[in-house]
């Protein structure tokens, strides 16, 4: 029997998923963007549904409880996607500078 927070759980994953498909279409979301995220929040779903899995996936990796396998996956993840917006920063950053440093030599 599914508990009110595995209900409530799944239709706002839904809503996630709907919210990153129409980020897409807008073009504001590329299509890895899109395959992670729609995969993030199916995973998330499927764990909320079935909370075992995640204490066998962790016990074939050698780790204790479930929720500290979900907490690893996490922070790697985490501190994945800011390295990823950390180099996009300096990327932007860099950019704007030539431009401006163009336009200033121009004047």
């Amino acid at each position: 029997m599914l508990l009110i927070f595995q209900i409530l759980f799944i239709l706002f994953a839904l809503f996630a998923i709907a919210n990153v498909l129409g980020k897409k279409r807008e073009g504001l979301l590329g299509p890895k963007g899109t395959l992670f995220w729609i995969l993030f929040w199916f995973i998330a779903g499927v764990v909320v549904i079935w909370p075992n899995s995640v204490q066998q996936i962790a016990n074939n990796f050698g780790i204790g409880r479930g929720v500290d396998f979900v907490m690893y996956i996490a922070f790697a993840l985490i501190f994945f996607i800011l390295f990823r917006l950390h180099v996009k920063f300096e990327e932007l950053k860099r950019d704007v500078t030539k431009v401006v440093r163009g336009k200033a030599l121009k004047e």
